[in-house]
């Protein structure tokens, strides 16, 4: 809404195949969050593309946003189709108004993502007692704008233990889950549904699953993820394309 023509653009994006239309902090950039979500969720339904909105609002400003993405999410029919990433007013509100917002989340089918910061640590049991899903990822390689991140999801898993302050193993191996799993279902428009990991047929390691998996050597999957190994194999559909940090012959 500052920036003019910038609705225009993103229409043509949309138009040309981009999939999912983009929204950062309404009421911190643009003053007028009612106006800036009426144009992203606009667009969503002019093109039937899904939402992410980059939310780094705290406090009460963070709820407001919340109840508005909340609003159109459930009025458009956009269950599956919604994300908000970082969502640092879970983080910054008193626990019965976080509970309450929880809940809201869960209702509209609205999922989560996070990069585990240090100040913006997300309810992870509410949000699983909720069904809510919730994936982890990073935002800048090592770039101009951090110096932190590297692509690798096994590092960014131990930092998601860390951060969360967590030390007994069912705790750690629940950040695996959101790293693998977690990221999966956010992707997908699917709710977690307490299926165990080696029983889950569609994201998980149950038969029938993808073999989209990496081998490391470790005692146990707390080990693997405070040690984070470099020597690993990766595959995808079952093949081997990575191994030791190099990708094998033939792969690009």
């Amino acid at each position: 809404m500052a920036e003019k023509g910038v609705r225009d653009l993103l229409d043509a994006a949309l138009s040309e195949g981009a999939d999912l239309v983009g929204g950062l902090d309404p009421l911190q950039y643009d003053r007028d969050p009612v106006a800036h979500l009426d144009v992203v969720f606009g667009l969503a339904e002019k093109h039937g593309k899904g939402v992410d909105i980059h939310l780094h609002e705290r406090g009460s400003a963070g709820v407001f946003t919340f109840e508005e993405i909340a609003h159109r999410t459930k009025a458009l029919g956009l269950e599956g189709q919604v994300t908000i990433s970082h969502a640092f007013a879970l983080s910054s509100n008193p626990a019965s108004e976080v509970d309450r917002i929880v809940e809201l989340v869960a209702e509209a089918g609205i999922s989560l993502t996070t990069v585990a910061p240090q100040n913006g640590v997300l309810p992870q049991r509410g949000l699983r007692e909720n069904r809510v899903a919730l994936g982890l990822g990073e935002d800048g390689q090592r770039d101009y704008w951090s110096p932190y991140g590297d692509g690798d999801l096994l590092r960014r898993t131990w930092q998601l233990a860390f951060t969360n302050g967590h030390r007994r193993d069912e705790d750690i191996e629940t950040c695996l889950d959101i790293a693998s799993r977690g990221g999966a279902q956010v992707m997908a428009g699917a709710r977690p549904d307490g299926t165990a990991l080696v029983d889950d047929a569609r994201f998980g390691l149950g038969i029938g699953a993808p073999a989209d998996f990496l081998l490391v050597e470790a005692d146990t999957v707390t080990s693997a993820i405070m040690d984070c190994p470099a020597d690993r194999d990766v595959f995808k559909n079952g093949e081997l394309v990575a191994t030791g940090g190099h990708l094998v012959d033939g792969e690009a």
